[in-house]
C-alpha cells in the first residue's frame, strides 16, 4: 500500500493556549491532512514531560502530558468556568515556563469535578492500574516536594518500604484521585480526537521512547527493572559515542534496563507498554531501535558520552514476545545512526519497515538516496533531530549541495525543498513522511531540536494562517500523481 503522511507534533498545533492541544485546532489539522490526502499524522510521544521539555525524557512511560489537555474542552464538558479560560498569544513558540506555572494548576482544579463514581471513570482507572496508580503517587509526591528530582529524594522515600509506601498512599490519596482524573480527562480528549482521524481515513503514527527518564514513577517504584547500584541509583547511563556530528557523544542521562530480569518474567513490563501504547496509536515508531540488539552506556559518573562500553541487548527474545503477545501490532523501526549487520538482521527477522532519512543521502550514506530504497521502509526528509530541509539547504558544505542538486536534477536552491519531497513521493518506498515545515519551506526557526543541547528546543509552533488550501491542494495533487491515496 502507498501512502503518505505528515510529522507534526501536537505541541506544534496553532491556539490560543501557548501550545498546541486537543482542541479545536487539532480537528481543523486533521481535514486538511483529510483534503491534502494524506493517510498518516505522524506525532512526538504524548508523555507528561519533566525538565527540559523533552518528550523523550517523562515522568512516566505511560501517562500524558496534561499540557495537551484543550481549556476550551474542559469548559464545554463542565469542568472550568469560563472566566478560568487561559488565553496567551500564538507567536509561533511554546512558552513551557507559563504554562508550567499556570497550566497544571488549571487541569488540576477541572480534575475537581470529575464524577469519580462514573462508569467512565471506574473502567478507566480499573484498565489502567498496572500504571495508573504507580504515575499518581510519584506526581503527589513530587509536588510536595517542590517538584525536585528523584535523585534529590530522602532515602526514605525514595527507597520506600512498604510502610513507608502505605503512609504516602493514605497521605496523599486524595491528589492521587486528581491525578487519575487528569490522566482520564488527558485520554478521552485524544481518544475522540483519534476517532475523529480514523474517521477521516488518517491513521496516527505514535512515538514510543525506547528508555525512561531518570525521574520517573519506574525508576522511583520499580527500579528492579533497571540496572542500579547498592543505593538504587542507575548505575549505567544511555547514549551515543562520539560521532563526527558530537565528538563527546550524546549522554542522554537514561538509565539502562537489566535486560535478564526482564527475560525472566517474558519483559512483561515492555509487553504491557506495548498493549497501552498499540491502544492509543494505530502505528508505532520505536525510537532507537538498534538498542534492543545492542546499547550504549556509560559509568552515571561520567560527564560525557566518551568512555562507555556497548552491551548486548534482548535481540530475537524480545521480538518473539512482542509479536507474541501483541499480534498484529505495527510497529515503524528507528534504525538511524551506527547500524551493523546484526541490527540489519534483527530489523529482518522483525519484519519491521526502518527508516531512511533523505538528508544523510546527501551527506554521503548511499542507503538513504531513493534509487536504494526498498518497498518496505518509511521514509523521510527529515525528522525532529535534524534541520528543516530549508535550514539544510543553507547550511550544507558546498559538497553535499552540489551534489544534492545535481542527484535532483536541479539549478537552484529555490526549488530544492519541494523537489526534495518530490524525489521521495516518487521513490518505491510504500509510506512518506514529510515534516510539516518542509511542506511550508520553513527555515532555522522552525526547528524542533538539537540533539545534546538542554534549552530551547520543542518549542516551534504552527502560526495562524499558514495551513492554506492551496497548501492542501498541491500536496493532494502531488499524492494523487505519484498514486499515494488510498
Amino acid at each position: 500500500m502507498r501512502a503518505s503522511g505528515i510529522l507534526l507534533p501536537i505541541s506544534a498545533l496553532p491556539s490560543d493556549y501557548g501550545i498546541g492541544t486537543f482542541g479545536e485546532e487539532a480537528y481543523d489539522f486533521v481535514d486538511f491532512l483529510s483534503s491534502s490526502r494524506q493517510h498518516y499524522w505522524q506525532i512526538l510521544p504524548l508523555g507528561h514531560t519533566g525538565f527540559g521539555n523533552s518528550p523523550y525524557q517523562c515522568f512516566s512511560a505511560f501517562a500524558g502530558n496534561p499540557y495537551y489537555i484543550d481549556p476550551m474542552l474542559l469548559f464545554q464538558s463542565g469542568y472550568i468556568e469560563e472566566k478560568d479560560l487561559p488565553l496567551q498569544k500564538n507567536d509561533g513558540r511554546v512558552d513551557y515556563g507559563n504554562l508550567y506555572k499556570e497550566r497544571i494548576n488549571l487541569v488540576l482544579k477541572a480534575a475537581e469535578r470529575v464524577d469519580l463514581k462514573s462508569d467512565g471513570f471506574n473502567s478507566f482507572e480499573k484498565e489502567n492500574s498496572f500504571w495508573l496508580d504507580d504515575y499518581s503517587l510519584f506526581m503527589a509526591v513530587k509536588e510536595s516536594l517542590e517538584m525536585k528530582s528523584l535523585k534529590d529524594w530522602d532515602e526514605k522515600i525514595r527507597l520506600p518500604d512498604v510502610d513507608m509506601l502505605n503512609s504516602l498512599k493514605t497521605r496523599f490519596g486524595k491528589r492521587m484521585r486528581q491525578w487519575k482524573a487528569v490522566q482520564f480527562v488527558f485520554f478521552t480528549q485524544w481518544n475522540n480526537l483519534k476517532k475523529y482521524a480514523n474517521e477521516k481515513n488518517v491513521e496516527i503514527i505514535g512515538d514510543v521512547p525506547i528508555y525512561v527518564s531518570a525521574d520517573s514513577c519506574e525508576m522511583w517504584l520499580h527500579n528492579e527493572l533497571f540496572i542500579t547500584d547498592d543505593e538504587g541509583n542507575p548505575a549505567l547511563y544511555a547514549g551515543c559515542p562520539p560521532d563526527e556530528y558530537s565528538p563527546l557523544g550524546q549522554l542522554w542521562g537514561n538509565p539502562v534496563y537489566d535486560w535478564t530480569r526482564h527475560r525472566k518474567d517474558n519483559f512483561s513490563w515492555w509487553i504491557e507498554r506495548m498493549r497501552q501504547i498499540s491502544a492509543v496509536y494505530d502505528v508505532v515508531r520505536i525510537d532507537h531501535f538498534r538498542g534492543f540488539e545492542d546499547y550504549y552506556a556509560v559509568d552515571s559518573a561520567s560527564q560525557d558520552a566518551v568512555h562507555g562500553e556497548w552491551y548486548k541487548g534482548p535481540s530475537r527474545d524480545f521480538i518473539d514476545a512482542l509479536k507474541r503477545n501483541i499480534p498484529g501490532i505495527r510497529i515503524i523501526a528507528e534504525d538511524l545512526g551506527n547500524i551493523t549487520d546484526k541490527v540489519r538482521d534483527l530489523l529482518c527477522y522483525s519484519d519491521f519497515p526502518g527508516m531512511k532519512v533523505l538528508q544523510f543521502g546527501f551527506e554521503g550514506a548511499e542507503e538513504f538516496l531513493p534509487h536504494s530504497y526498498t518497498r518496505h521502509s518509511v521514509v523521510y526528509t527529515g525528522t525532529h533531530d535534524n534541520p528543516t530541509m530549508k535550514q539544510w539547504s543553507l547550511i550544507s558544505d558546498d559538497q553535499a549541495l552540489t551534489f544534492a542538486k545535481k542527484y535532483l536534477n536541479v539549478n537552484n536552491a529555490e526549488s530544492l525543498v519541494k523537489d526534495c519531497i518530490r524525489a521521495l513521493f516518487m521513490s518505491v518506498s510504500e509510506t512518506v513522511i514529510i515534516p510539516m515545515q518542509d511542506w511550508l519551506s520553513l527555515g532555522s526557526e522552525a526547528r524542533m531540536n538539537v540533539p545534546s543541547i538542554p534549552y530551547g528546543n520543542w518549542e516551534w509552533r504552527l502560526s495562524d494562517g499558514m495551513l492554506t488550501d492551496e497548501l492542501a491542494k498541491e500536496i493532494a495533487d502531488m499524492t494523487k500523481l505519484y498514486s499515494r491515496t488510498l
